[in-house]
């Protein structure tokens, strides 16, 4: 962690958006610049894992939901980073819509709608009309990746699994982000 940055990952993703618009803060001084390959490629976890699950309770659809990711050779950074995106892109079910309270509705409802103008294009927003809600969308303004912990240690039942966080940002004008979509959580105290 850098002092003074209330961004408790050294990440900067939204993870509404793809991959490869992650950036990485190395320190204070330097501006934050995309994760290179070499990064990406890395291993993701020390030792290395063949299989990592990610705890996710943050969707209301479900108390229990898990990322999973593999990778034979070992998971690496661009494995967690691709399930992360790709799970929050999955459909949000009607039946799952419906059991929001109508304040949560609306928010979604709302966040969904502004995806939808976000894509520019008229083709390209009829395109993102018609996959619908996604999970993603749930997440209203909490997107901004906050890091992953190991908060299961010494439960033999939840080995190689760990916990996304997420963290929301409420000065969207001020903070600019690598997609002029929304704001980046990199900001001093």
């Amino acid at each position: 962690m850098i002092d003074g940055n209330q961004n408790p990952s050294l990440l900067s993703w939204n993870i509404r958006e793809a991959p490869s618009t992650v950036l990485v803060r190395v320190d204070t001084v330097q501006p934050p610049r995309l994760l290179r390959s070499h990064e990406l490629s890395a291993p993701a976890t020390r030792p290395p894992l063949t299989h990592l699950s990610i705890y996710c309770g943050i969707i209301p659809d479900s108390d229990t939901w898990y990322i999973e990711t593999q990778n034979p050779s070992g998971v690496t950074v661009r494995n967690v980073l691709d399930a992360i995106y790709d799970a929050f892109k999955q459909p949000f079910s009607h039946e799952s819509f419906n059991t929001l309270c109508p304040k949560t509705q609306t928010i979604v409802l709302n966040t969904f709608h502004a995806r939808v103008r976000a894509a520019g294009a008229p083709d390209l927003s009829r395109a993102v009309w018609e996959e619908g809600i996604q999970r993603g969308d749930c997440l209203m303004r909490h997107s901004w990746f906050g890091g992953l912990s190991l908060s299961f240690e010494g439960r033999p039942d939840m080995e190689n699994t760990c916990i996304l966080s997420v963290r929301r940002i409420d000065d969207e004008a001020n903070l600019p982000s690598p997609t002029r979509v929304v704001p980046s959580p990199f900001r001093s105290e």
